[in-house]
């Protein structure tokens, strides 16, 4: 049998002892190595070539992705980041850089972030589950970016509403009223970010609305306020411009005030966002029409 069949039985990471349980030797390992065939990722651990790469650096480092970096390697909702986030035994050392397995870690320059773990039983993952990548994230990341992660898995169905009311039980009081604030009704970061933001200035924007005529609106603030939000993949062809202005058209010609926002401006241009919205609602924009 091929060593990569092997190894995928394994879960994707084997240890020597375990392919020479499978009849593998020490020469035939490395003969797997030298055709490409395996790869070495540490000392006494092999991963298949196309093995996901954030998840083969998390384990050459000595753990297994986390945090946030698990979350994007579950396809949650994570803001981009160049560090690898890391989960680590509180009793392991001789920690390696993630793409040198002959350099310690504390010797390379690589952004690593370690995630100390109590002692692990069993055999190692190449990741933690999306459960344990939203706890660490209540702790190194911001509440918004905790929720938008966590309005994702509850949308994608890998968590429960009552597993995340579990969890967050046990977090402090603080934590727990923030990020009690999920969505699984948001459908994208730049929504879930948006709606959350609202929610600290005591706006309540009530988000994937039907509107007769138009199809739901990303958020309804009021009655008659309508915030739309394009997500990171939006892609500004000629066909989806034209759709959205005349989706605007129909909602104006409903009597709603609609404003549109990039997921750069949502990203990084917070504060315009913010005017934006504060000042229609100053001028009524979300009441009745009169």
């Amino acid at each position: 049998m091929h060593i990569q069949r092997h190894i995928s039985q394994l879960g994707g990471f084997a240890a020597t002892h375990e392919l020479y349980a499978l009849g593998w030797t020490r020469s035939s390992l490395r003969n797997a190595v030298a055709s490409c065939a395996a790869v070495r990722v540490r000392q006494g651990w092999y991963c298949s070539p196309d093995a996901d790469p954030d998840e083969v650096a998390a384990f050459r480092v000595g753990g297994r992705l986390g945090c946030v970096s698990a979350a994007a390697a579950h396809g949650l909702w994570v803001k981009h980041t160049r560090k690898l986030h890391v989960e680590v035994e509180v009793n392991s050392c001789r920690h390696r850089s993630p793409s040198d397995r002959h350099s310690r870690l504390r010797e390379s320059n690589e952004p690593v972030v370690l995630h100390w773990h109590g002692s692990g039983s069993g055999r190692p993952s190449a990741r933690v589950s999306v459960i344990e990548c939203l706890r660490s994230m209540a702790f190194c990341q911001s509440p918004e970016l905790v929720v938008a992660a966590a309005d994702s898995a509850l949308r994608l169905g890998r968590i429960s509403l009552a597993q995340w009311t579990a969890l967050i039980s046990e977090l402090p009081r603080r934590l727990r009223r923030l990020l009690a604030q999920v969505d699984a009704r948001s459908e994208s970061i730049t929504e879930s970010l948006t709606r959350f933001r609202l929610q600290q200035l005591g706006i309540d924007a009530r988000p994937q609305v039907k509107i007769s005529g138009v199809g739901r609106v990303d958020l309804l603030i009021g009655s008659r306020l309508v915030v739309e939000v394009d997500g990171w993949q939006y892609h500004s062809d000629s066909d989806q411009f034209e759709a959205d202005r005349r989706r605007d058209a129909r909602l104006s010609a409903r009597g709603y005030r609609v404003l549109r926002f990039s997921y750069r401006q949502v990203m990084g241009s917070w504060s315009e966002v913010k005017a934006a919205i504060l000042g229609a609602i100053a001028r009524g924009d979300h009441l009745p029409a009169r």
